[in-house]
């Protein structure tokens, strides 16, 4: 457990020198990158520039919308506020209801944001409409991207496949982090570090945030859960009782599922509409 602690100090300090770098002056030039991005007003650019974004809330919203495509829903509606999402529920009642504020699920909803939750639930077929304190946010800021994925320890590889794929027509791959006032979350960071390793050796140079990333996923790639689970946000879901989903959301390339912004909904990239 020192040893651990020690790394989890370590990764820290690399995330307090990334929160100083994401408000800084941005790189300009023609070259394709991968970038690591902890600020929403990033994702605005990125959509932009024409990059592919991947969207990175570990715990738990990307998690859950990967388990809530592979347990065969037919879609799911982010919306930013759970006002929005008792409308649409209103207008059809064939919707199911899922997400959070602070950790827990909203009065009247279906389902929290829990991929165990989700896993345990009739899916198939149905509809969702989601909203969650970071994640639906973070999606929303990056709309403008040419291709919108999400991704997460859970299906890291496969999203990676599509993003390199898709980005062979586009700028850029941007990873935005689900962050809360740019507030930086080690479980998002270090999965972005994970998507990086996996997209580096496809010779696309880096911004500065992507290798920080990159060497922090690698400092803990063989003891991730025990780190994951000292992370600020691990420890306040496991006081509200959801540890479980913390030692879920930290498994790796358990499901072949990319999901992907169409319209106003997101589908499994997998499966073609």
């Amino acid at each position: 457990m020192e040893e651990d602690h020690r790394k989890v100090m370590y990764l820290l300090n690399f995330a307090r020198s990334l929160a100083l770098l994401v408000n800084g002056p941005r790189r300009q030039g023609s070259c394709s990158l991968i970038s690591v991005e902890a600020n929403l007003e990033a994702g605005r650019e990125a959509g932009s520039r024409g990059d592919i974004v991947i969207v990175v809330d570990v715990l738990r919203f990307s998690s859950t919308v990967v388990v809530g495509l592979a347990c065969e829903a037919r879609s799911i509606i982010p919306v930013r506020t759970v006002q929005e999402a008792r409308s649409l529920y209103k207008r059809d009642r064939e919707l199911v209801l899922a997400g959070e504020r602070e950790g827990i699920k909203p009065r009247g909803f279906h389902l929290g944001n829990s991929p165990t939750e989700f896993k345990q639930a009739n899916l198939s077929g149905k509809t969702i409409v989601m909203t969650t304190s970071n994640g639906t946010v973070a999606l929303e800021s990056s709309k403008g991207a040419k291709s919108l994925l999400v991704g997460s320890f859970l299906n890291a590889a496969a999203v990676s496949t599509a993003a390199s794929t898709l980005s062979r027509d586009a700028r850029g791959i941007s990873i935005i982090l689900g962050s809360r006032r740019g507030e930086i979350f080690l479980e998002d960071f270090l999965c972005s570090g994970l998507l990086v390793s996996n997209l580096a050796n496809k010779n696309h140079p880096m911004n500065d945030e992507a290798i920080a990333a990159r060497l922090a996923w690698m400092s803990v790639r063989d003891d991730l859960e025990p780190v994951l689970l000292q992370a600020a946000h691990a420890v306040y879901l496991e006081s509200i009782g959801y540890g479980e989903d913390v030692k879920f959301c930290s498994r790796k390339d358990i499901y072949n599922v990319v999901p992907y912004l169409k319209a106003d909904r997101l589908l499994n990239l997998a499966q073609p509409r």
